[in-house]
């Protein structure tokens, strides 16, 4: 047999891996009632867990007008009981959206989704007379900045997709009421928005968030579309654009023959570059629908309407020189020039320097279907609170971003948290199962819901020294010898077994061998972390934690009632784990309950380190297995308790190849020396 040695600290240090718990309390007080994450007790790492809900939703009732939560609120007014309908001031829509005598436009506070989306469904209750319509309109965002255009609705119950290639994490509702005459009114009550849950793992990254080119392969970055169309002045001062905005003398905005892009009063999220034949040029928010069409989003890819046509062209410059549509706008009425924007007259006359009703063709950029934004900005990188074996990380970004901490002895790091996939702005990270005494290195990662990836530089941090406490040995069986290590960190069990009989006939369970700590050290609160480690030749290979017909590495918890809990790892020829090891839950406790718990056979790698932690307070012990938890936390009484290390063989001629490593116990699970 070749000659075995423990695995080398740093090789135990590679496997380490990060608790995912998002905890806001250090560990060394933790409470069991609001441990997150826990599953029933059955659930074992490795067992499938519960579907996931396929959807995500918000509701809101019509009274939400009432509380101030809206963006824009023009000529609508909410009577309790029935909701909302138009105050009845005469407002006409722009001209081209039909024959209309008042109009009334709602637009909700944006709603943030706790994860990623790019469909949404809507479902609302409105009631529309005759006379009345009403419509709703949807818009998605990944950062509460960059906006996608408006998509109508015109029927409760329709999905908007906003495209297969995107993914979000802000929706906004807009909801425009008309009616035939003053009086007449839709009513709108409530709505429903229904968002997938979008996996960001298949997410193409470096793409630019417009959706007017998503059929381009990824990585392509596109500028925003430009188009030369005909441009008219709008004029019209002292009248009102469709987000409300009285025209003024010299006002800087511009109109599109489309909804989808128009701002609400005040807001530019949708803005157009306007470059004359000349060189000049101006930037204006969108605040206006016309001229010609309100459905007409010539810019986009796929337009809305009129499909037919080439994007970049106005339906109104084809019905003009063509007779497309017979030379009529979408409501039937004839086209009498060919204009794509209408122009207000400060930015017609004092930005460009145009003159008379009509500037020609003009380059007109849509500058919100614009590139990639920059990749979040990471800030206020803090390592606090650093205890023997942890440490929390926290940090903050400008936008919504995933996150990952790495870490480890030299600024090459080696380990790494796992990525903590919902979106945020505020990062919380604890890192445990290190090293007592030990400074690190470390640095934090984000990454956006466009791809975009972002590194801080090198921090570092140092966890306190070590809490020991001298374990006392025993060797039930001769055959398994053992060897503890430094200041009692670590314990070797390596040996075979000489005691002939089965492990279940054998009452006096002198089949194995480890170290105690005794009852009177502990105390009745307490963390525990350490490494289970395979035991390898001398040059690190033939890796195992034992061989034969059966064994088991285990941490055993005792009290003063004779009571016992055992969790650890177990190889069972019988049929348990027949070639290799899994999770072991063994106790009895509890008025003489029987503990018989164990995962899928054969699920645990025996030639690479796993990590326990263990946390007992309020006679109640949590027990976590390579960072998941093994189940609800487990009622057993922690007076007197005391705790053993132990590897134990099957039958006769069974070896032992257990390596307890890092062994760590925080500083209030030891009671002070008594005087």
């Amino acid at each position: 047999m070749n000659k075995l040695t423990r695995v080398s600290k740093e090789a135990a240090s590679q496997h380490r891996v990060v608790h995912l718990s998002l905890l806001l309390v250090s560990l060394l007080t933790l409470n069991f009632v609001s441990l997150p994450g826990l599953v029933a007790a059955a659930n074992l790492p490795g067992t499938p867990t519960p579907p996931q809900t396929l959807t995500q939703t918000f509701s809101e009732p019509a009274s939400v007008i009432t509380s101030g939560r809206y963006t824009n609120l023009l000529n609508i007014r909410y009577d309790d009981g029935l909701g909302l309908g138009l105050a009845g001031q005469g407002f006409q829509p722009p001209r081209w959206s039909g024959d209309w005598a008042d109009f009334g436009l709602f637009s909700a506070l944006p709603q943030t989704f706790p994860e990623a989306f790019n469909t949404l469904q809507a479902s609302w209750q409105a009631e529309t007379p005759a006379g009345t319509h009403l419509e709703v309109d949807l818009r998605v965002s990944p950062d509460n900045q960059n906006w996608s255009l408006w998509q109508t609705l015109d029927t409760s119950g329709q999905k908007a997709d906003f495209g297969a290639n995107n993914a979000f994490l802000y929706a906004q509702y807009r909801v425009r009421l008309f009616g035939a005459s003053l009086g007449q009114s839709p009513t709108f009550n409530n709505i429903r928005l229904e968002a997938n849950r979008r996996d960001l793992n298949n997410l193409s990254t470096a793409r630019y968030f417009s959706l007017a080119n998503i059929a381009q392969p990824a990585p392509v970055l596109a500028q925003p579309p430009t188009y030369r169309v005909y441009a008219t002045r709008e004029g019209l001062v002292g009248g009102r654009t469709a987000n409300g905005h009285i025209i003024q003398p010299h006002d800087h905005f511009v109109s599109l023959p489309s909804w989808t892009a128009l701002s609400d009063l005040g807001k530019s999220d949708y803005k157009v570059r306007i470059t004359t034949p000349a060189g000049l040029s101006a930037v204006a928010p969108v605040w206006d629908t016309g001229p010609w069409n309100f459905h007409d989003n010539y810019w986009h890819n796929p337009r809305h309407e009129f499909t037919d046509l080439p994007v970049g062209v106005p339906q109104a410059e084809k019905a003009y020189f063509d007779k497309h549509n017979r030379g009529l706008n979408e409501n039937g009425v004839g086209v009498y020039n060919p204009s794509g924007i209408d122009i207000a007259d400060g930015t017609y006359w004092d930005d460009l320097n145009l003159d008379g009703a009509s500037a020609g063709k003009l380059d007109v950029t849509f500058l919100w279907e614009g590139s990639l934004p920059g990749a979040p900005v990471i800030e206020g990188v803090q390592a606090y609170g650093a205890w023997q074996n942890g440490v929390q990380v926290k940090w903050t970004t400008g936008t919504p971003a995933n996150s990952w901490v790495e870490y480890g002895p030299t600024d090459r790091y080696g380990q790494s948290t796992w990525v903590y996939e919902p979106l945020g702005t505020n990062h919380n990270r604890v890192l445990t199962d290190l090293i007592p005494g030990q400074t690190y290195n470390f640095r934090v990662h984000n990454k956006d819901i466009y791809g975009s990836e972002v590194v801080s530089p090198n921090f570092s941090f140092q966890t306190t020294p070590g809490t020991t406490v001298k374990l006392a040995t025993f060797q039930n069986d001769p055959g398994i010898g053992l060897t503890t290590g430094k200041d009692n960190t670590s314990l070797v069990l390596l040996g075979a077994r000489v005691n002939p009989s089965f492990w279940n006939d054998n009452p006096k369970a002198d089949f194995l061998a480890g170290g105690r700590v005794e009852a009177g050290l502990l105390a009745n609160a307490g963390n525990l972390d350490l490494d289970f480690a395979p035991v390898c030749d001398a040059k690190g290979a033939n890796c195992t934690m034992g061989y034969g017909s059966g064994y088991k590495n285990f941490v055993r918890f005792a009290n003063a009632k004779g009571e016992t809990l055992e969790i650890g790892l177990i190889h069972d020829a019988g049929g348990l784990s027949p070639n290799s090891l899994t999770l072991m839950l063994e106790g009895n406790y509890t008025g003489g309950a029987k503990l018989r718990r164990y995962n899928p056979p054969d699920s645990t790698d025996q030639k690479i380190v796993h990590h326990f932690h263990f946390s007992w307070q309020n006679n109640q012990l949590i027990a976590m297995f390579d960072n998941q938890s093994v189940g609800d936390p487990f009622n057993f009484n922690t007076d007197g308790l005391s705790i053993s290390f132990i590897g134990a063989g099957r039958a006769k001629d069974d070896t032992v190849a257990a390596s307890y490593q890092n062994i760590a116990f925080s500083a209030e699970a030891l009671l002070p020396p008594k005087p």
